[in-house]
């Protein structure tokens, strides 16, 4: 047993938040009811690393309806039930978010399902038992500081290691998302992983096939956003877990090199892309899809040069079905998509282009315009490996594009439909587009400004004829 010493959470902005008080007051609530509450989990393991958090996990052996009863009767609290089907009840108090949970006996995922089916019990050791890792099989009193650890947890947080609770194989078998989810602890908190329990990992590999996509997207994103990516992915690549869970993600072994100009593996390029850019979803999925296609649209010219013709297209393409295959938010697969289609179209800018050519790409890119061009720098550097010899052209791409926007912060028809129909007296109809198409493309090129309508409409005068015109020459055809 270990005495941790009182804690304190800070809000980001130098104020000290009594977190020791927040558990307190929810010991006190539970103490009242005559129930027992302990924190556990990453709670535990988070203070033994000297970085305790805003969210705390608790367990207690009382059932979730009492656990409501107990957390609505705290003042200024928020109680929400979303997990209540599966013991799980969470509050959030000021800074704090906590997630109190009856005690587990057995819990087990059906074959496909997000969604738990769990056997309550009534003993902390049982409980602590089920769990996966010894790092996360810890607990103490709310109301104390003795950490109670049956596994060995905290011996392993001191030695940086990760073990399974108990025969690894069974823990995994039990629910085989915590394949990835020990990939994801040793990554991100750099943990070594005992030899049994990787042997267990590549074993069970493929029983990675009865989780739910959703669940497994769910894995992939905390790698991505989490402090060591490169170190998650170069992890699931070696256990196996890659190619079952995702193997179009093995694309980014097949290619040893990239030609004499750029001699890096393309995984080894992709992994310096990834750990680039910021850690957002978006950029970070777009970062280690962007050359996916690169290994099937490779070929050679003439003189021996290596080209990679269209990757962005297909690699867009590809990109679109992994995102899906995974049930990733349509805005999420959209936006990386566009990110991959457009990110070599960023490389290629020169001081020559029209200021329409850059607002068309400004506007194909919308408000993911700063994310293509980080994304268009992390990928120059990463083949240089330091400041790019993109950077000037990148950067001045970057304020040529702050300097149009000033001058036109919108690029649209200044005419709308409605201003059109009243003026000609025509209904709905493919005319519509036809006109402020025209006239979008003129104030994109600097022709038309936004409040000059007498142009405006003088330009869709002119355009009405036209079609008009050649409307009546088709019929006289005809």
């Amino acid at each position: 047993m270990i005495i941790l010493p009182d804690l304190q959470a800070d809000d980001g902005e130098g104020h000290h938040l009594d977190r020791d008080g927040f558990i307190q007051t929810l010991a006190d609530a539970f103490a009242r009811a005559q129930w027992e509450l302990f924190v556990v989990g990453g709670a535990i393991r988070d203070e033994l690393l000297g970085s305790p958090g805003h969210d705390i996990d608790f367990a207690t052996p009382a059932r979730p309806t009492e656990i409501v009863r107990i957390l609505e009767a705290l003042p200024g609290g928020s109680v929400y039930r979303v997990g209540e089907k599966f013991g799980t009840i969470g509050l959030v108090w000021g800074e704090f978010r906590a997630e109190v949970t009856t005690y587990r006996s057995a819990e087990a995922y059906p074959t496909g399902s997000r969604k738990p089916e769990v056997k309550y019990g009534w003993t902390l050791r049982e409980d602590l038992a089920r769990r996966d890792f010894t790092i996360n099989a810890m607990a103490r009193p709310a109301a104390g500081s003795v950490v109670i650890d049956p596994f060995g947890g905290v011996a392993d947080v001191a030695g940086r290691v990760l073990r399974s609770v108990g025969k690894p194989s069974d823990r995994f078998r039990e629910d085989p998302l915590r394949l990835l989810r020990g990939v994801r602890f040793a990554a991100g908190l750099d943990l070594t992983i005992e030899p049994e329990t990787r042997q267990a990992i590549q074993d069970e590999a493929r029983s990675l096939d009865s989780i739910s996509r959703e669940r497994i997207a769910d894995e992939l994103n905390r790698m991505l956003i989490g402090p060591h990516p490169v170190n998650a992915l170069t992890l699931l690549r070696d256990s196996g877990l890659m190619a079952a869970a995702v193997p179009d993600l093995c694309r980014l072994t097949q290619m040893p090199d990239h030609g004499p100009r750029h001699p890096l593996s393309l995984w080894d390029h992709t992994m310096r892309v990834v750990e680039a850019v910021r850690p957002e979803l978006m950029r970070r999925w777009a970062a280690l899809l962007h050359d996916i296609a690169k290994p099937e649209t490779r070929s050679f010219e003439p003189g021996g040069r290596i080209r990679f013709l269209k990757h962005e297209e297909i690699g867009a393409v590809r990109a679109r079905e992994l995102l899906t295959g995974l049930r990733m938010p349509g805005e999420l697969v959209e936006g990386v998509v566009l990110l991959i289609e457009t990110h070599m179209q960023v490389h290629a800018y020169t001081a020559d282009w029209s200021d329409g050519a850059v607002r068309r790409l400004m506007n194909r890119l919308g408000r993911h315009f700063e994310a293509a061009l980080e994304l268009a720098r992390s990928d120059a550097a990463a083949h240089d490996w330091g400041r790019s010899r993109n950077e000037p052209k990148l950067e001045a791409l970057e304020q040529r594009a702050r300097r149009l926007r000033m001058e036109v912060p919108e690029v649209r028809s200044p005419l709308n439909g409605e201003q059109l129909m009243a003026r000609y007296g025509l209904g709905p109809g493919r005319w519509i587009a036809a006109v402020k198409e025209t006239l979008t493309e003129q104030v994109m090129e600097g022709q038309l400004r936004l409040d000059d309508e007498d142009q405006a409409w003088a330009e869709a005068d002119r355009l009405m004829q036209t079609m008009e015109l050649e409307t009546g020459a088709r019929r006289s055809v005809e």
